[in-house]
């Protein structure tokens, strides 16, 4: 009798430990917590704020311009000018001192109207009056010629002011009216033109100190 009891319980706990295993969900239970109130604001890792920050891609767009533009490729670029140089010539031993200075310089060509005397001539005419005005003088040994096509009478350009005045008042004398006006020429002019950022440090002041006439000019950058 003693032995049915027993083999009852032991029937009965497995019974018991068959239904608990039946029981128990395959998947975890997931507990939802409660809704927090609207005034208070969830906590958040570093990472994750600085994510909602800023996205990957623009870090790589960041990272990507840094590799190809370093910081000091984005500074402002200053163009200079150093000059007039007379002659071509003059340009290659310079450029070899600009080199120096870590800077780049190429040559630039500039053309400019510079007095360069005076001329004693007579204004636009009608064409006989001109001719009976040019015998006139070189009768007199007044040397005269035709300027262009408007039938201006020239007696010549003269670099001192003094002889152009003697030639006028040859030909005042005559009963002549002729003016005296500067003389112009076009002259060719030679620079040396670079570009430097700002934190290139270069004695330009101290490389032209030794030639006088010679200038740095800013200009407006290409």
């Amino acid at each position: 009798m003693r032995y049915v009891i027993f083999l009852l319980v032991a029937m009965n706990c497995a019974y018991f430990s068959w239904q608990v295993f039946l029981n128990v969900p395959d998947r975890p239970v997931q507990r939802s917590l409660p809704p927090l109130p609207p005034d208070v604001r969830r906590l958040v890792t570093l990472e994750e704020s600085t994510a909602r920050r800023q996205p990957p891609s623009e870090t790589r767009k960041i990272e990507d311009l840094t590799t190809t533009q370093p910081p000091e490729a984005v500074l402002p670029m200053t163009c200079q000018a150093i000059g007039p140089f007379l002659a071509e010539s003059e340009l290659k031993p310079f450029e070899k001192r600009i080199d120096r200075l870590g800077l780049t310089a190429s040559p630039q060509t500039r053309y400019q109207r510079e007095q360069v005397g005076y001329t004693v001539l007579f204004p636009s005419m009608e064409y006989k009056e001109a001719l009976q005005i040019k015998d006139k003088l070189e009768k007199e040994n007044i040397m005269a010629y035709f300027i262009g096509l408007d039938n201006v009478l020239s007696l010549g350009a003269f670099r001192d002011k003094s002889r152009a005045e003697n030639t006028l008042a040859r030909a005042q004398a005559l009963g002549l009216d002729p003016r005296i006006e500067p003389g112009y020429a076009k002259r060719s002019t030679y620079w040396l033109v670079f570009q430097r950022r700002d934190n290139q440090d270069g004695d330009l002041a101290g490389l032209i100190r030794k030639y006088s006439g010679l200038r740095v000019e800013d200009m407006a950058c290409p």
